[in-house]
C-alpha cells in the first residue's frame, strides 16, 4: 500500500510529501502574485519581501472558505489558495496514486480538517486517512523519559506531551498541548532580519528594512548568514542594494542571546516541566535548527535529551504506518495514536544534554549592590515584610509593586518564583504566568521604573 499512496504533512513552515521510498518534496506555505504569475513555496521566496501586498503566508493557518477582505489575484478565499497549492503538489507527486494520507496540524480546528476532506474531494483526491501530525512524527519510544514534541509553523510553535503506553498517543490531560503564537518561524525570521538590520545601521548608517527591495536583498542572504553564525564566532556581513554596498559585523554570542530572549516563554515552560516531572525527551521540528541559538537554548535545559526531527518526519512516519491508519468514517475524524514502528531511542549521539549541576542553582539574589542568601525557606519580595520574614522590602513609592509581590521558594531541589501581584513579575523580559523555574543568570524585573533582581550562584575560588 505504501507505494500506491502519498502522505502530505500539512504544516506551512514545511509542507512535505512522502511515499514508501521516503520524503519526495518539501516547501513552505507561501504564495506570491508576481506580475500576474502565481509563485508557490520555494518559488515565492525570491520576491516575497519585495511584494508583501501580493503575498500570503497565512492561507494554511487560516484555511477557510470565507471571502478574503482583499482578494489575492484570482483567489477569493484562503481555501482557493490552499486548493491551488495542494492541487499542484498532487499533480506532481500523487497522480495515478490510490489516494492521500494527511498529517494534520495541531493548530487546526475540526471544521478546518473537515474542510480539507471536502476540498480534496473537489480536487479528485481520495482521502485514505487523517492522523495528528505530532503523533505521525513519533516513531520510537523514549524509555525512562517523558516525551514532548515541539512543532514549528509559520505563525506559532506548539508543545505537545505524548503518552508512550505501547504506542505514540496524544495526552488526554488539559495542558498537554500548549501554543506559543508569538514564536512562529515568521517571527523568528523577522527577529533575525531586525538583528542584522540593526548592525548595518550601527556600522554603516544604512537600514536595509527601509524599503521592500532592500529588505528582499537582506532576506536573500539570510540562509548564508545564519549558516555562518552557526559555526563562526563572528560574521562579516555584506549587502549590495541599489543604494550601494554596505558592511557590518555580528558576533554569534550576541545573536544567540537575542534569540534565547525571544524564546524565554517556551524555556520557562520547559524548565518548569522538567523540575516537576523529571527527565524528558524533546523532539524538535527541523526548521528551528535553522536559527542559531534555538537549539543551544534547548540544550541548556536540565535532564532533557533533544532530538531534531528530519524534514518531513510526519509525512514519512505516516506513510510508513499506512496499513494501520483508519479510513475516514471508521472512528474519530483525526487519529490520535499510532504504534511504534522503530526501535526505542537512545540518547542522541551528536546532541547531548548537560546535567543540571550546582553551578546552575541560584544561591543568592542580587538587588542593587546587596546579595541576599537564599535559604530553604521562602524569600519574599514586595514593599512590606513581616517581622522575622526573609526577603527584601523595595521602595513603596515605586509604581506597579504589591506589598507581597512575589516569593522565591525551594521545591524538590529547584528554586521557583511565584507571582502574587496584579501588576506582574517578569523573568528575562517576559511576564511569568503564575510561577516559573529559576536558574543562575536569570533576571527578575518588578515595578516601574523597573527594579532588576539577579539570580547568582556562589562558587569557590577555582570556579567550582
Amino acid at each position: 500500500m505504501t507505494d500506491s499512496v502519498i502522505a502530505v504533512e500539512v504544516n506551512d513552515a514545511q509542507l512535505a510529501v512522502a511515499d514508501g521510498s521516503g520524503v519526495l518534496h518539501t516547501e513552505p506555505g507561501y504564495v506570491v502574485i508576481d506580475n500576474g504569475a502565481v509563485r508557490f513555496g520555494l518559488d515565492a521566496l525570491p520576491v516575497i519581501r519585495r511584494l508583501p501586498q501580493a503575498a500570503s503566508s497565512r492561507h494554511w493557518r487560516d484555511f477557510s472558505a470565507e471571502p478574503l477582505p482583499r482578494p489575492l489575484g484570482s483567489f477569493r478565499s484562503n481555501a482557493d489558495i490552499v486548493a491551488a497549492q495542494l492541487g499542484r503538489l498532487w499533480s506532481r507527486h500523487g497522480a495515478g496514486r490510490a489516494g492521500v494520507l494527511y498529517a494534520t496540524p495541531a493548530w487546526w480546528t475540526e471544521k478546518q480538517v473537515r474542510g480539507l476532506v471536502e476540498l480534496s474531494g473537489t480536487l479528485g483526491i481520495r482521502v485514505l486517512g487523517l492522523v495528528d501530525a505530532t503523533v505521525a512524527a513519533c516513531r520510537h519510544e523514549h524509555p525512562g523519559r517523558e516525551l514532548l514534541q515541539l512543532d514549528a509553523a509559520l505563525h506559532g510553535l506548539t508543545l505537545t506531551r505524548l503518552r508512550q503506553s505501547g504506542q505514540a498517543a496524544l495526552g488526554t490531560v488539559a495542558g498537554d498541548r500548549e501554543s506559543f503564537p508569538m514564536l512562529g518561524m515568521e517571527a523568528l525570521i523577522r527577529l533575525c532580519m531586525e538583528t542584522f538590520a540593526r548592525r548595518f545601521v550601527e556600522c554603516s548608517r544604512f537600514d536595509p528594512l527601509h524599503d521592500s527591495v532592500a529588505e528582499q536583498a537582506l532576506f536573500d542572504r539570510l540562509p548564508d548568514w545564519l549558516a555562518r553564525l552557526a559555526r563562526d564566532p563572528e560574521v562579516q556581513l555584506e549587502l549590495t542594494t541599489r543604494s550601494g554596498t554596505f558592511r557590518a559585523t555580528l558576533k554569534g554570542e550576541e545573536f544567540r542571546l537575542h534569540v534565547a530572549r525571544a524564546c524565554e516563554p517556551l524555556l520557562q515552560k520547559l524548565r518548569s516541566r522538567v523540575a516537576e516531572r523529571g527527565a524528558h525527551a524533546l523532539q524538535v521540528h527541523p526548521r528551528l535548527a535553522d536559527i542559531p541559538g534555538v537549539l543551544e537554548a534547548l540544550l541548556r535545559l536540565p535532564d532533557t535529551a533533544v532530538h531534531v526531527l528530519v524534514p518531513g518526519a510526519a509525512a514519512a512516519g505516516l506513510v510508513g504506518r499506512a496499513p494501520v491508519v483508519p479510513r475516514p468514517g471508521s472512528g474519530p475524524l483525526v487519529t490520535a495514536e499510532l504504534p511504534w514502528d522503530e526501535t526505542p531511542a537512545g540518547l542522541p549521539a551528536a546532541v547531548s544534554t548537560p546535567p543540571s549541576g550546582p553551578e546552575m542553582h541560584p544561591t543568592h539574589l542580587l538587588v542593587g549592590h546587596r546579595a541576599y542568601r537564599l535559604g530553604s525557606g521562602p524569600f519574599r519580595v514586595g514593599t512590606e515584610l513581616q517581622p522575622g520574614e526573609a526577603g527584601v522590602a523595595l521602595d513603596a513609592g515605586l509604581r506597579g509593586l504589591s506589598r507581597q509581590h512575589c516569593t522565591l521558594r525551594q521545591e524538590n531541589g529547584a528554586l521557583l518564583v511565584f507571582d502574587h501581584s496584579r501588576f506582574g513579575t517578569w523573568l528575562n523580559g517576559h511576564q511569568i504566568a503564575g510561577a516559573a523555574l529559576l536558574q543562575a543568570g536569570d533576571v527578575l524585573t518588578v515595578g516601574s521604573p523597573p527594579v532588576e533582581l539577579r539570580l547568582l550562584a556562589e562558587v569557590d575560588r577555582d570556579g567550582a
